[in-house]
C-alpha cells in the first residue's frame, strides 16, 4: 500500500496546494462515486464540468465507493487530500482517519482580511474584501514577479 493524493470535487485545479510540486511524486486519484454525487445533488452539467476539469489534471479517475476504493488503494499508507467544510466530505475524512493517516491540505484563501468581517450583510463584507480579492493571491504580494 502506498501514499496517495485523493482529489475531490472541491479541489479541481492544478494550482491547488494538494497538487504542489512536493506532492507531485505521489499518485493522485479522483473517485467517481455516483452515490456521493447523488447525495450532493450534483446535476448533469456539474458532472460534465467535474469530468472536463479532471481531464486536464494529472489524476486517475476511478469509479466506485469512495471509502472502499481509498481504503484499498492507500491501505496503511498516508492519504493527502484538500481540506473541506463540506459535511459529507468531513464525514468521509473522519471515517478514513480510523484506518489510515490523513493529511488535510488547506487551500489558499480568496481574501485575507485584517479584521473580522461583519457578515450580517454580504455587501458590507464585499466592500471590505473586494480590494484584496481582486489582487493576485488574495491581496498577498505577487509571488511570481
Amino acid at each position: 500500500m502506498a501514499d496517495l493524493i485523493w482529489l475531490h470535487d472541491e479541489a479541481l485545479r492544478a494550482s491547488h496546494p494538494v497538487l504542489s510540486p512536493v506532492s507531485s511524486q505521489l499518485p493522485a486519484v479522483f473517485i467517481w462515486d455516483n452515490a456521493y454525487l447523488d447525495a450532493m445533488h450534483t446535476g448533469f452539467k456539474r458532472r460534465v464540468f467535474i469530468y472536463e476539469a479532471l481531464a486536464e489534471l494529472p489524476v486517475e479517475i476511478i469509479r466506485g465507493d469512495t471509502l472502499a476504493v481509498l481504503t484499498d488503494l492507500a491501505g496503511d499508507g498516508v492519504l493527502r487530500t484538500a481540506s473541506s467544510g463540506n459535511p459529507q466530505l468531513r464525514a468521509l475524512i473522519a471515517t478514513l482517519r480510523q484506518s489510515m493517516e490523513v493529511i488535510e491540505i488547506d487551500d489558499d484563501p480568496l481574501v485575507r482580511l485584517s479584521a473580522s468581517p461583519d457578515l450580517k450583510r454580504f455587501f458590507r463584507y464585499w466592500n471590505k474584501a473586494r480590494k484584496s480579492a481582486m489582487q493576485p493571491h488574495g491581496g498577498t504580494p505577487d509571488l511570481f514577479s
